[in-house]
């Protein structure tokens, strides 16, 4: 489930009915070059379970470049968070704060940084109606956080109209079978951004470490029929007895510039993850921890410059042998990585 909040920004207006303290304000910044502010957030539950869930929010910033930002909202129910990633969030009854890390403070003018969280619910889950940025309202437009003196302000009244995510079959994908079952579920409702299946199974770290391997000249006939892809989506895929280091997973990230468009966004993932008690017999007693650990780590690391969403996950009716997604599991694949990239 995707929300983009799309509210007028604040502006002020001088007018004879304007308050004395607001035309004192306006007329005290009249000299002043009028700071820009504007966001636009994007929240999206990319799992849910009986009691928790996880969710993923972008935030886009339409203003004048921050040094530091905080996100706030409030749960309309009882959620409460109990882990995040790419934020420090603090909680105070319904009231959430986000703020940066020491990675991704600064935010340039139509900049976007991603953050992700899991939480725990009772009852119900609706999604937040309303984010601030720094004190400004999300609501997909730009407004002087100062406005003139005379005048009505005038200005466009509705945000970008480009959508989200990127063109169809943009965005490449390296991993293994589990990276197939994704691709599968994500044509199967309807997402058109990422590549759908080309030949994955089996392909595991080491077969991605070198890039002119065999699974590279695979991706790059993918890339000649459809186009050097403008991101790549790089999954973490082990088997057990061979696992995987950081150095590999690296590695994976360099690959994967070299054979996509310069600039390509990458995003990061380990398998994906079951309930307590379900092992994966192919990777192995807590394998896709590994991955998914391994991911994060990447995804921390300001060097690699890459963006990890967060974790798939599987539930065991949506799995057929004890690791692969039957049809209702890629379905449901599929609509976690629409959620975290479109």
């Amino acid at each position: 489930m995707r929300l983009h909040v799309r509210r007028l920004g604040p502006r002020l207006v001088a007018a004879a009915t304007v308050p004395l303290a607001l035309v004192a304000a306006a007329l005290v910044s009249a000299t002043a070059h009028a700071a820009t502010a504007g966001c636009r957030v994007t929240y999206a539950v990319s799992s849910q379970w009986q009691g928790g869930f996880g969710a993923n929010v972008d935030v886009t910033n339409l203003g004048d470049p921050l040094g530091g930002w905080t996100l706030t909202w409030s749960f309309g129910a009882s959620q409460q968070v109990t882990q995040a990633w790419n934020a420090t969030i603090t909680q105070s009854g319904a009231q959430v704060s986000a703020r940066n890390v020491s990675y991704n403070g600064n935010l340039g003018t139509n900049a976007t940084t991603s953050f992700g969280f899991n939480g725990s619910w009772n009852g119900s889950n609706p999604v937040p109606t309303t984010f601030a940025l720094n004190g400004v309202t999300c609501n997909g437009n730009t407004g002087p956080t100062t406005g003139p003196t005379t005048g009505p302000t005038t200005g466009p009244t509705t945000g970008p109209t480009t959508p989200p995510g990127g063109a169809a079959n943009s965005m490449g994908f390296i991993g293994c079978s589990m990276g197939e079952n994704v691709a599968q579920g994500y044509v199967a409702v309807g997402g058109k951004r990422m590549w759908g299946p080309y030949g994955t199974g089996g392909l595991v770290v080491q077969n991605w470490t070198d890039p002119n391997s065999s699974a590279w000249q695979l991706f790059d006939q993918q890339a000649a029929r459809l186009g050097r892809p403008t991101a790549v989506w790089v999954q973490i895929c082990i088997f057990a007895q061979q696992g995987a280091t950081y150095d590999e997973v690296k590695r994976l990230i360099a690959n994967a510039r070299q054979h996509s468009a310069s600039g390509a966004s990458i995003y990061i993932t380990g398998q994906p993850l079951y309930d307590a008690g379900q092992t994966c017999f192919l990777a192995g007693a807590n394998g896709p921890q590994l991955t998914d650990s391994l991911a994060r780590q990447a995804g921390a690391d300001s060097s690699q410059n890459v963006r990890y969403p967060g974790s798939f996950l599987l539930h065991p009716n949506e799995v057929q042998d004890g690791c692969h997604a039957n049809t209702t599991g890629q379905q449901s694949l599929g609509r976690q990585s629409i959620a975290f990239w479109g």
